[in-house]
């Protein structure tokens, strides 16, 4: 299954820490960790391992962990993410 807000959200960060790259290289660094946390959490998914998913996704900075729970409820609807991950989407 194709996570299009999930992607989304990862070529954001990519994009974001290309801007700071030169600039300002501790954001570049932080950015582009952010960046691999989604793409960790896309592919935990992608491999069926939800509870895995929902550690990893639960130990994510604040601004983080709610722009990927909310691209999963935006690519798989809100009810697959409380029952899945435990987090109420409105």
């Amino acid at each position: 299954m194709f996570l299009e807000n999930l992607y989304k959200l990862e070529k954001s960060l990519s994009n974001e820490m290309v801007s700071y790259e030169g600039v300002d290289k501790e954001m570049a660094e932080f950015t582009a960790m952010d960046r691999n946390d989604v793409i960790t959490c896309k592919e935990l998914f992608k491999a069926g391992k939800i509870t895995a998913l929902r550690n990893k996704i639960n130990h994510l900075d604040t601004y983080l962990r709610e722009g990927v729970v909310m691209a999963l409820a935006a690519d798989l609807g809100a009810e697959w993410v409380y029952n899945a991950l435990g987090w109420d989407v409105r």
